[in-house]
């Protein structure tokens, strides 16, 4: 049952539009079709049929990629099909403690914290104070708040005693902090960066090669979708193309480099 402080998708009958908007009591949501009055919504469940001005729409729950669309955004977000690649490929799972270095939007936060459980935890780190308190608005909407650390501060001056199992760094110059980044993690724990650009997937090479981590990869992720009419069945007219370069790895000890360990 929808009530005061919940979010709701509300999408056109025919799909033609779909209006993200959070239930807030003597609030209106103004669109092109006509406006609704968001008190009318509490007590309806989630996939009801409502009326917007003469239009059919349903009441959507939303999902955290709805959330994510929706938000008001102080840097670039890491796009849903990079999402789920980093999720799996860093192993995050119930339990586990998760760093991140350049906190952003708040939305890889919002994810570890679902991803980590009521016993894991995650520790965020940015530089930025305008954009860490934006961020902990964001995460208290879209993950759990109550399982994250948030720091303000280069990652380099952690003091966090407890290591992690996963780390992701998203920063400007992440040649600056891959050193201190490796240093946070577990023996076998596994790394994620996040670059932008080539020439910066060539410097974190190069240092990761220095800093006994194994197993690296890049990787690119592309998706594109379809049309959903069995009649004209055919790709969109339009894709997101490149988004970041996505290099991981995994820590060790005693390999050796050069020929010394």
């Amino acid at each position: 049952m929808i009530d005061y402080g919940d979010s709701v998708l509300i999408m056109l009958e025919d799909e033609e539009a779909k209006y993200f908007s959070e239930v807030k009591r003597g609030s209106v949501l103004k669109t092109h079709y006509g406006n609704l009055i968001m008190d009318s919504l509490v007590g309806r469940e989630f996939g009801e049929k409502i009326r917007l001005g003469l239009r059919d729409a349903f009441l959507i729950k939303p999902s955290m990629i709805d959330g994510i669309f929706s938000l008001k955004r102080s840097t670039q977000i890491v796009y849903p099909k990079d999402v789920a690649f980093i999720l799996l490929y860093l192993d995050i799972k119930p339990g586990d403690v998760v760093y991140e270095a350049g906190t952003g939007t708040g939305v890889m936060t919002s994810v570890f914290s679902r991803a980590v459980g009521e016993s894991g935890k995650v520790v965020s780190y940015e530089k930025r104070q305008d954009f860490l308190e934006k961020a902990q608005k964001n995460v208290r909407h879209l993950g759990h708040i109550e399982r994250v650390t948030f720091a303000s501060g280069d990652v380099a001056e952690c003091e966090e005693s407890q290591k992690a199992d996963a780390f992701f760094l998203d920063v400007p110059d992440p040649s600056a902090s891959l050193e201190s980044a490796v240093a946070i993690l577990k023996k076998s724990g596994r790394i994620c960066i996040l670059c932008p650009t080539a020439n910066q997937v060539q410097e974190t090479l190069t240092i990761l090669g220095t800093l006994g981590v194994i197993d690296i990869q890049v990787w690119e992720i592309l998706a594109r979708s379809y049309k959903a009419n069995p009649e004209r069945f055919r790709p969109e007219d339009r894709m997101v193309g490149h988004t970041t370069y996505l290099v991981f790895g995994i820590k060790v000890e005693g390999r050796k480099l050069n020929g010394k360990e």
